[in-house]
């Protein structure tokens, strides 16, 4: 069977046509942003295997933490080596393969994969063994892939229809090459769980995107902040039928007796913190404030309504931080960096308090392609 999910000329083509502004302003298009926020581990290397175009390499850097990019497309890493350079950065991005990554055993703390292991034809068994070896004791790893959501089960209903139809008429049927699987919450969990990860949480998410592929691409007059889809989309978001969102997400553990705690890093996070926590913490930090927010059965969403297409916040504006009480100036790429409280730049990379914003205030801004893009027109 032809594939070209894995082709690094489909990859290579797709990053060379967008831009990674327009993607940083697309960041809550999926709807997954608080939980990449709550549970990327703020202590050790990050990576983010299949990074693209490392919208959350840069963002991510922003909150202190330490953020390696790893992708295939030779072409891609290099336009990221010289984009950075002219804005201000300076993270390793690094060309490889996520099934024989350039890292040594228990060397990371977080593995990021978004939207990357539904496209193995064979499957992500391989790519996840190698995630699993890289990881440190209590390494953290967030997983995402498209799911088997009701419009997707609705193009497939129709699909198959359509099909029997053409074989009872003796019509050729012309099968497309193979590009994604789509994985639910409970499939994606058993495929983490068959590389020895144990995991905490599985979900389904983002029920605001199904009416987005549903309508088609660039429509988003049909979902705005005032219609239908986004009051029953908040809804759903916050009950069990988001298993029927157009995303699943598992978070899991590289698991030891002892394993790296997640709010201080120490290694001293007992295994059986995990019968309490999604995330190893230690005796001292359970402590913590923060430590409750990582209690199981915790509701993962925003904490406000969707802003639809909103400006950007291109002008530089002085704002005085909610912690120190010091002025600073928004940021020209992040605007106020995605939070519904004023946080300067030296603040926001203390892990307590973008712990605390990551888990009490995220701000969700959606844009489509077409606004964002039109946003960044010269």
């Amino acid at each position: 069977m032809e594939t070209i999910g894995q082709e690094k000329k489909v990859w290579t083509d797709l990053w060379e046509n967008s831009k990674i502004e327009v993607e940083i302003d697309m960041w809550d298009y999926y709807g997954l942003r608080p939980y990449i926020l709550k549970y990327t581990p703020r202590f050790g290397d990050v990576l983010e295997a299949g990074c693209g175009l490392g919208k959350f390499n840069f963002y991510l850097s922003r909150l202190g933490i330490n953020t390696i990019g790893l992708d295939f497309s030779k072409e891609t890493i290099l336009f990221l080596k010289e984009w950075q350079k002219k804005n201000g950065f300076n993270l390793p991005f690094v060309e490889g393969d996520i099934k024989q990554m350039p890292y040594e055993d228990n060397s990371l703390s977080g593995y990021l994969s978004f939207g990357v292991m539904e496209h193995f034809i064979e499957g992500p068994k391989e790519a996840m063994d190698e995630m699993y070896r890289a990881l440190r004791p209590g390494g953290v790893a967030i997983i995402t892939t498209p799911n088997n959501s009701w419009n997707v089960m609705r193009g497939s209903t129709k699909k198959r229809i359509k099909n029997t139809v053409k074989k009872i008429l003796r019509k050729k049927i012309i099968r497309p090459p193979f590009f994604q699987y789509y994985y639910s919450p409970t499939k994606l969990k058993s495929l983490v769980e068959a590389s020895e990860m144990k995991v905490t949480k599985h979900i389904g998410a983002a029920f605001l995107f199904t009416f987005t592929e549903f309508f088609g691409k660039n429509k988003s007059h049909n979902v705005s902040s005032n219609d239908i889809y986004n009051r029953i989309a908040s809804r759903v978001d916050k009950s069990f039928l988001k298993t029927f969102g157009s995303q699943s997400i598992t978070i899991s553990v590289k698991i030891h007796e002892i394993m790296h705690c997640f709010l201080c890093g120490d290694r001293s996070a007992k295994l059986n913190s995990l019968d309490k926590y999604d995330v190893p913490i230690c005796e001292n930090c359970e402590n913590e404030s923060n430590s409750v927010h990582y209690l199981k059965d915790r509701i993962v969403s925003f904490k406000e309504e969707y802003s639809f297409n909103p400006r950007r916040l291109s002008v530089v504006e002085k704002r005085t931080c909610s912690f120190c009480t010091e002025e600073y100036n928004t940021d020209p790429l992040f605007e106020d960096f995605g939070f519904n409280k004023n946080v300067c730049p030296d603040c926001l990379k203390k892990p307590k308090i973008n712990v605390s914003l990551s888990n009490e205030n995220v701000k969700p801004i959606w844009r489509d392609r077409k606004t964002a893009e039109g946003l960044h027109e010269k």
